[in-house]
């Protein structure tokens, strides 16, 4: 009996999985042998079948190994924890032997700490280990800036943290919004959540300069001295990331505008503050003690105009082109 390609088409699953009768694998087989199209389906089906059995298998494979990885990592940090004990243990001992109070031993404990949360945290932790072990990090850094400030009858304690915290933040917060779950929390806000949080700790970190050196002077110059740098910072910032330009003339923008205000900055401050001083002098020809400040302030800041009138001149060139 000779079956139409229809009904091989509807038994060609069933084939392929040997799950139909002989009678039906037989007449299967025998129309197989003169069509040409149905052959290619079966191929391609099993062809299909072979590609989700391995990716099935890989995904397993890869699912296996990754619990192997975690249970090394959890046996290695623990090793390590393990190893960071030892110098804990020796240090009580000797504290209690010697009677002496229990001080410096609280030192090297957070010390070790410090240590610990850049080596056992990333073992341990499954998932986020960037968050966790940065976290973990500053924590513990803190906390060591806070045995020793009480240790040493210190009143510093606010402002390094302060000051850490800023760097810190200035160091490594652009990488941490890149990493699960703030990614998908802050989503087109990253880079504007970088800048906020910046602007934030750096007016905490002068706050606390100012606690610490108890100035009256110093919390009026602060704020005037700070506050064209951070212009500057979020005009360059907004400019580069709302402003939909050319790149090359943003970069132009943003050369010849700091090329300006490191010329300018000095005297508008200055001026700002009450105190008289008359721009820098350019006398390219003479180079001593006197002119030498004025001549290279002069020369960065022709320098950047330049480079940056030849990189908006290249903006402006590259979009009339493409329009």
């Amino acid at each position: 009996m000779k079956l139409n390609c229809n009904v091989v088409k509807d038994l060609l699953p069933l084939y392929a999985d040997q799950i139909c009768s002989e009678e039906s694998r037989g007449l299967v087989e025998e129309h197989l042998t003169d069509c040409t199209d149905c052959s290619a389906l079966l191929r391609q089906m099993r062809s299909e079948e072979m590609e989700n059995s391995l990716e099935t298998e890989a995904v397993d494979v890869l699912h296996r190994q990754a619990k192997l990885f975690k249970r090394k990592s959890a046996v290695i940090g623990a090793a390590i924890a393990g190893i960071f004990m030892i110098p804990v243990l020796v240090c009580l001992i000797v504290n209690l032997a010697t009677g002496a109070a229990l001080d410096w031993f609280f030192i090297v404990l957070a010390a070790l700490l410090v240590a610990a949360s850049l080596s056992i945290v990333p073992l341990m932790m499954p998932d986020h280990k960037l968050l966790w072990t940065m976290g973990t990090f500053t924590a513990s850094l803190f906390l060591l800036f806070g045995v020793i400030c009480i240790y040493t009858r210190g009143t510093w304690f606010f402002l390094v943290s302060a000051t850490v915290l800023f760097g810190l933040s200035v160091c490594f917060l652009p990488f941490a919004v890149y990493a699960q779950p703030l990614k998908s929390l802050l989503g087109d806000y990253k880079g504007l959540t970088v800048m906020a949080v910046d602007t934030f700790l750096y007016i905490l970190m002068m706050s606390a300069i100012g606690v610490y050196v108890k100035s009256p002077e110093f919390g009026q110059l602060a704020p005037k001295i700070s506050f064209p740098c951070l212009l500057l910072a979020w005009f360059v910032f907004l400019l580069i990331r709302y402003v939909n330009c050319n790149g090359f003339l943003k970069a132009g923008i943003c050369t010849t505008l700091t090329g300006v205000y490191g010329f300018f900055a000095n005297y508008l401050v200055n001026r700002w503050i009450g105190v008289e001083r008359s721009l820098p002098a350019f006398q390219p020809l003479i180079w001593n003690v006197d002119t030498v400040d004025g001549n290279i302030r002069w020369l960065a800041l022709i320098g950047c105009c330049v480079v940056g009138l030849a990189l908006a001149v290249r903006g402006i060139v590259g979009k009339a082109k493409e329009i």
